[in-house]
């Protein structure tokens, strides 16, 4: 008797010094893989409930709990409000972005997920059940930003300081036509000049484009030293690595680029996602600078210039670039750069000739690699997200062209929003 009653005991203690402490792994495990759903869902809020609950159900699955994957249901996943004043989640409700948030809650309840006891079984107790609940906001930074994004704008001049030289030489540059079509032999960097143009133009859209006076004129040959500046739009970012940013651009009369404006005036006739206003095809381009010894107009992912990658996309549609603090001062191809430890290599190039490609939902671009953002929305309507990567500084906006941006005409009105993922709960 006396030893039936030990064993009894004996076991007891077994089950709380094995199977607590499986059950205790087993909560950390569940914590962490509903904060990675919660976290994952969240970032797709801009795209609705659909798309949240697929990737937080994705997410679920790829974080084991006790050994296997964790399986969430729609059920399991709720989109909603954050009040930051109360600390409580409401699956109603509207989001200031001053106490109130949008937020997604992620709650696996009792029952759902219960952990087999060894010991515990002899002592009547099979199994132990497991919750956790998690909920992560979007918080969105204080306020947007909107500003002009001009077709002037070389993406591969990114960063580069004044002076600095960009694409190739059309062939039409030495012909006698060239006063009017090809005025300028290369494009011209002067971010200072353009962000003070940027900021002047504000959210109006009245851009004045900056020139190169004559004074200063890199080339004898230029037809003018009216030469618009080429330096790309630049975007400071205030955000950690891997919360998101979203771009809007509308598609309307006010918001039109051409790669084709030349000294003679022209007019806009291209929206920001590439797609011309009387339709029809959208015709792809690479950076042909990248690539000097290809013949123009070639379409190629590979090549680079300035330490920025290459690109296939559609003709006068906006393109990004995300650049760490020293690529965004100094160049991504600087000595200061390069010679950074954490300096990032040349990237791989992309490729959004195909609409599917442009149809992305989530985006995480590489520093230093030039990606489409179009309007920020898919053909569909939906607003496209961007990954922010690690040690990133700015997000600079230009449009695409083969070569010569310096005659082009028009430009983008371009709203961009920061937003922080935090778990809340």
């Amino acid at each position: 008797m006396y030893v039936i009653l030990t064993l009894v005991a004996m076991l007891s203690f077994c089950s709380l010094a094995v199977d607590w402490g499986r059950v205790q792994t087993s909560k950390t495990e569940l914590r962490r893989a509903v904060d990675a759903a919660a976290r994952a869902g969240a970032a797709c809020l801009p795209q609705g409930l659909s798309s949240i609950r697929t990737e937080a159900i994705s997410i679920a699955g790829s974080n084991n709990v006790n050994g296997a994957a964790l399986t969430l249901t729609n059920s399991n996943i709720q989109m909603g409000i954050w009040n930051k004043s109360t600390g409580v989640f409401s699956s109603s409700g509207s989001a200031d972005n001053v106490t109130t948030y949008q937020a997604v809650q992620v709650q696996v309840p009792a029952n759902q997920v219960k952990i087999p006891l060894l010991f515990g079984t002899m002592i009547g107790m099979s199994t132990c059940s497991v919750t956790a609940t998690s909920v992560a906001a979007l918080v969105a930074e204080p306020s947007t930003t909107t500003q002009f994004v001009s077709a002037h704008g070389d993406p591969w001049l990114a960063g580069e300081p004044a002076g600095t030289q960009g694409s190739v030489p059309d062939p039409g540059y030495d012909s006698p036509s060239k006063n009017t079509t090809h005025p300028w032999k290369s494009d011209v960097a002067n971010p200072a000049a353009v962000a003070a143009a940027v900021a002047a133009a504000g959210s109006s859209g009245n851009y004045t484009p900056p020139t190169e006076p004559s004074s200063t004129k890199l080339y004898t040959t230029d037809y003018s030293g009216s030469e618009p500046y080429g330096s790309p739009s630049a975007f400071q970012l205030t955000l950690t690595p891997g919360s998101i940013v979203t771009v809007s651009i509308l598609d309307n009369s006010n918001n039109l680029s051409n790669n084709q404006g030349f000294l003679n005036g022209g007019t806009g006739s291209v929206y920001a996602d590439g797609t011309g206003t009387s339709g029809g095809s959208t015709s792809s381009y690479s950076d042909d600078a990248a690539n000097p010894g290809l013949p123009q107009s070639s379409t190629t992912t590979s090549g680079t210039e300035h330490g920025l990658s290459n690109i296939i996309i559609p003709i006068n549609s906006v393109v990004g670039v995300f650049m760490d603090q020293n690529g965004a001062t100094y160049g991504a191809d600087s000595s200061q750069e390069t010679t950074e430890s954490s300096a990032p290599s040349t990237p791989n190039g992309l490729d959004f000739s195909l609409q599917s490609a442009r149809d992305y939902t989530s985006l995480e671009p590489q520093l230093n690699q030039t990606f489409y953002v179009g309007d920020g929305s898919t053909s569909t309507g939906t607003q496209q997200i961007i990954v922010v990567p690690p040690n990133a500084s700015a997000l600079f906006l230009g449009t695409m062209d083969g070569h010569e941006w310096s005659n082009n005409v028009g430009g983008f009105t371009a709203t961009i929003t920061q937003y922080q993922i935090q778990i809340v709960r």
